[in-house]
This record gives C-alpha cells, structure tokens and sequence, in this order.
C-alpha cells in the first residue's frame, strides 16, 4: 500500500485545487471570449479560491460562483463590506455567501434603489432604471451569471 506524507498530500491537493481553478476558468473564457484577453484572470482565481477557502466557503456551488464572481468583480471579497457580510458571526460561511450573492442579485434587479453596485464594489449609479459605466455592463454580466442553471463548474 502507498504511504503520502502530509507534504505529499498537500502537494496533490494543491494541484488539485489548481485544475479546478484552471477548470472555471476555461468555462469562464468559453462563456464570455472577452476574458480570453485578461492576463490577470488566472492568478485573480486563484488567490480569490484561497480566499474562499479560508473564508471557510466551501461547497462547489459556492466556490465556483466566487470565482466566476472574481472574474467579473476583480477583489470584490477584499471590500470593507463584502469583507464584513463574508465574516460575520452566526452562520456557516456557505450561507453567508449564498445570502450576498442574492442581495448582489436584487441590487441588479432593483437598480432604482440608492446604492447599485457599491456595495459588491462596482461604481455607476443607475440613473432612470438604466445602469451607467462599469455597472452597466456588469449588471448585463451579471444576469448571464445568475441566469445559470446548476453551480458546478460545468453547468
């Protein structure tokens, strides 16, 4: 029988973890072709799947929506109140997260409301029931995102 040190299985769980991360990513670029372009993408996934992680986030659901979160709000989880929602008390870190993805929804949905995007990190207010800027797009994004059906990394 083969024996693993803890170093040994760290090491494959890490590569693991990094085909997984790779994994979203190709359904990322398969997706949407304009994040073919974005150099950054790979090392943002990662260090936002660390992240997840040590949130304590951890059902594939979760992670992938995270990540997919990531690729269209780079470091939305380093927010103050991102940050705050993600750490409080009281719940599992799954649940706390499930709950910002629906309140993100519902301030894309309900862009008439003060606030849009700022608290998910995003600039524009939304003037009329339109977006404008960065939070325009995003919001166009954003319904693409949550419009899916499933949460694993393949659909």
């Amino acid at each position: 029988m083969l024996e693993l040190s803890a170093q040994q299985v760290a090491a494959l769980a890490q590569l693991d973890a990094r085909g997984y991360v790779e994994g979203v990513r190709q359904d990322l670029v398969k997706e949407n072709p304009e994040l073919a372009n974005d150099a950054t993408l790979p090392d943002r996934l990662w260090r936002a799947y660390v992240a997840a992680r040590q949130l304590g986030v951890s059902t594939d659901e979760n992670v992938a929506a995270f990540l997919r979160l990531e690729a269209f709000s780079p470091g939305f989880y380093e927010k103050p109140a991102a940050r705050n929602w993600l750490t409080r008390p009281g719940r599992s870190a799954d649940s706390r997260f499930h709950d910002y993805l629906r309140v993100i929804r519902w301030r894309v949905e309900h862009p008439e409301f003060k606030g849009g995007f700022e608290h998910g990190g995003f600039g524009g207010a939304s003037v009329g029931g339109r977006g404008a800027g960065a939070g325009a797009n995003f919001g166009e994004i954003w319904r693409r995102f949550v419009g899916r059906s499933g949460g694993g990394r393949d659909g």
